[in-house]
């Protein structure tokens, strides 16, 4: 109501003007003498109705025609839908927005993602509240990279730039701790309870179906609203990369490497996608095509060769699916300098065979980046102490002759992140004594077949096999024989991982864990004539050597660490509680400070997080969930099944608005009163003008005149 329409309100009085008027105008009787009272005794009846109903009748209906005139006037309503909304006496709302992947998605029936029209929901309900009001606004994923703001406040302009900075996460919500945290902020703001807590979100199975909020949470008095953003269904099923892993091992310029992509398919159908890499040294995009069958997943991997040392990072896209939430994967790495790798012993074929050849092809690191080194046990302590070297490469008669003081040297070595590798001599040298307890395994006397037995793969789940492992899952070394080897034999509780065996259960290759480092043990040598095995005559014997070099197996050299967006970052490796991360690709969040109090990495990018001394790649995936799981379409929400709310759809802002418009300015009576008026003037048509009959039976044999009958004679009057 208008203060203009209120006026009318003051003139309500002038509905009784009928009635006054009524009052003032009525004329005085008069007494007129007749012989007989038999003509008035016929037309009594309806002379009484005329007097006790018609007239009455006819001033109720003028009075009301005024009366319900000057209501309509005045623009009389029934009290709005504000205080259901929260939008009455003294405010105080909470809104919470869902920023989740999935509000990435279109709503139904529109062009424009959920995300922003819940936004735009949120500005106009800010809009609408009174100036005295307090809000605040909460994040269903809480985003490092949006606008800081405090709790509960007046300021609505703050507020709407706040809602301006928001964007979808790739993280899945947290509903039970951002809800917590609003019915904090309505306790603070009003202890005795009250207030509305809006909640803008898509209702995804994924964040509502635990509890995200008890009765004991909410105070009483607070009215919780959920404004659903209904989804548009997807044409064609999502497909999300579930993992994201680049090889675990010490990673060098011109070394070849393979970036495994695992991708899932959510949908009910097949679904080709096409797979787009870009890396920090090749901006061009390659493209691979990719088929997932329904439900299925699908192994992909993506060649990365570094070709200078620094820090780097593999970006990829996912293109074609029905969900693009989740299609972003960005994977750091950190490729080292050229490093050395010390022989101990004399150079040539008869000690060490091709594996010098094989670690560095050019023999001066121009292929693989690795530097061959010959070095006596003596030189050794003085080069470990100028340069560690990426690998030392001894044979079982060295280990065996080596002083306590060269021996605690190597020790320390690998316990400190260094690889040490240790074989038998191509040309069959004996040992003069053991080898060192710490390297936890032995040979036993060569054994000499006169038929050459088939090597096999005696763990192919190993890391070191990793660059060796086709899509299948299985290992591939070709047909490789061995005709003489020395079985190896392990200290109890040693660690050794078998890698190959001959026969039945002899194990010619194995690796363990030393410290920091690796130590890899052979009872085969690698010959040039083949000799001792055809081994060294595969392809596939350059691969597999490398990881004896650069580190084999994951946990051994682990700088690779991968989370989900949102999680917090707990086990990350490396000493202290100060942490810093510095930002390659993603969100600029280059942040130094105490490890708990980290901030949340919430969509996809590759970080270097060092802590201490140790500077580890940090890989952020998009959630999994959040593409794949279903929406809550009844008016039953779980996660809110101990308390009390309304759920209302919310497909375009612009009903929203109108919605929230008629709610707060409640129901208009100007239309009902109106008519009520116009019926009261059509009655009161009717009662004032009767009709011609009624006029000649009644109107026609008298006059306005008001009179009194008096019969005559001398013994009776009547007035």
């Amino acid at each position: 109501m208008t203060i203009g329409a209120a006026l009318f309100l003051g003139l309500l009085p002038l509905a009784a003007a009928p009635v006054v008027f009524h009052m003032l105008m009525r004329r005085n009787r008069k007494t007129v003498l007749f012989s007989t009272e038999l003509f008035f005794d016929s037309m009594k009846p309806r002379l009484s109705f005329h007097r006790k109903f018609r007239e009455p009748l006819l001033l109720a209906a003028r009075t009301l025609l005024l009366l319900f005139l000057l209501l309509a006037l005045a623009r009389m309503a029934f009290p709005g839908m504000g205080s259901f909304l929260g939008l009455s006496g003294d405010q105080a709302v909470v809104v919470v927005i869902d920023n989740s992947s999935s509000m990435a998605g279109q709503v139904a029936g529109g062009d424009r993602t959920k995300l922003s029209v819940a936004l735009e929901g949120a500005r106009v309900l800010l809009k609408n509240m009174d100036e005295r009001g307090q809000a605040a606004v909460v994040l269903l994923v809480p985003d490092p990279a949006a606008a800081r703001f405090g709790g509960m406040t007046t300021d609505k302009e703050n507020l709407l730039n706040f809602l301006e900075s928001i964007r979808v996460t790739e993280a899945t919500g947290d509903t039970a701790r951002s809800l917590l945290r609003a019915t904090k902020l309505l306790k603070d703001v009003a202890p005795a309870g009250g207030g509305s807590m809006h909640i803008f979100t898509d209702v995804q199975e994924a964040e509502w179906t635990g509890t995200a909020l008890a009765a004991g949470d909410l105070d009483a008095g607070v009215s919780v609203f959920v404004h659903r953003l209904p989804s548009a269904e997807p044409d064609i099923p999502n497909v999300c990369p579930l993992r994201a892993e680049l090889s675990a091992r010490r990673i060098l310029p011109n070394q070849p490497y393979s970036l495994q992509l695992l991708l899932r398919n959510d949908g009910a159908r097949d679904v080709q996608v096409r797979v787009n890499r870009t890396d920090s040294e090749h901006p061009l995009m390659q493209t691979v095509p990719v088929a997932v069958g329904a439900g299925g997943q699908k192994l992909v991997k993506l060649p990365v060769q570094p070709k200078a040392a620094g820090r780097h990072w593999v970006r990829v896209r996912i293109e074609g699916d029905g969900f693009d939430g989740d299609n972003r994967v960005f994977v750091p790495y950190i490729c080292e300098n050229k490093g050395d790798i010390f022989f101990l012993g004399a150079k040539g074929t008869g000690t060490f065979g091709l594996l010098p050849l094989a670690l560095s092809p050019g023999g001066d690191g121009r292929f693989t980046s690795l530097v061959p080194v010959y070095l006596e046990p003596t030189e050794l302590q003085g080069r470990l102490q100028k340069t560690p070297p990426m690998l030392v490469v001894m044979t079982w008669a060295m280990a065996s002759s080596l002083d306590a003081s060269t021996s605690a040297l190597l020790d320390q070595y690998t316990q400190q992140g260094g690889h040490l590798m240790v074989l038998p001599s191509v040309d069959g040298g004996k040992s003069a004594g053991k080898p060192p307890a710490w390297i936890g395994a032995n040979v036993g006397p060569l054994q000499s077949v006169p038929v050459s037995l088939p090597l096999r793969i005696a763990s192919a789940r190993s890391e070191f096999w990793s660059d060796l492992r086709g899509l299948d899952g299985r290992v591939r070394i070709g047909n490789a024989f061995a005709s003489k080897y020395h079985p190896l034999s392990f200290v109890q509780d040693s660690g050794y991982e078998p890698l190959l065996a001959i026969g039945e259960n002899h194990q010619i290759l194995a690796l363990r864990k030393h410290g920091k480092g690796q130590i890899v043990v052979s009872g085969l040598a690698f010959g040039r004539t083949g000799a001792w095995s055809t081994l060294p005559r595969q392809k596939s014997f350059l691969v597999m050597v490398q990881p004896v070099a650069l580190g084999a197996a994951s946990g051994l050299v682990n700088a690779n660490v991968s989370i989900v967006a949102g999680q917090p970052m707990r086990l990350m490796p490396g000493e202290g509680n100060e942490l810093s991360i510095t930002t390659l690709l993603g969100d600029q969040v280059d942040w130094s400070g105490l490890r708990d109090q980290s901030p949340l990495l919430v969509r996809s990018g590759a970080y270097i997080v060092a802590m201490g001394q140790r500077e580890s790649c940090l890989t952020v995936m998009p959630s999994e969930r959040e593409g794949r799981s279903p929406f809550i379409e009844g008016d039953k929400v779980e996660g809110l099944a101990g308390i009390k709310y309304q759920i209302s759809t919310l497909s375009d802002e612009d009903d929203f608005r109108g919605d929230l418009d008629k709610s707060l300015a409640g129901t208009g009576l100007f239309l009902p009163l109106l008519l009520l008026a116009l019926a009261c003037m059509i009655a009161e048509g009717l009662l004032g003008s009767p009709a011609k009959k009624w006029k000649d039976s009644v109107a026609a044999d008298s006059d306005d005149t008001p009179w009194s009958v008096t019969p005559a004679g001398p013994d009776k009057e009547r007035s």
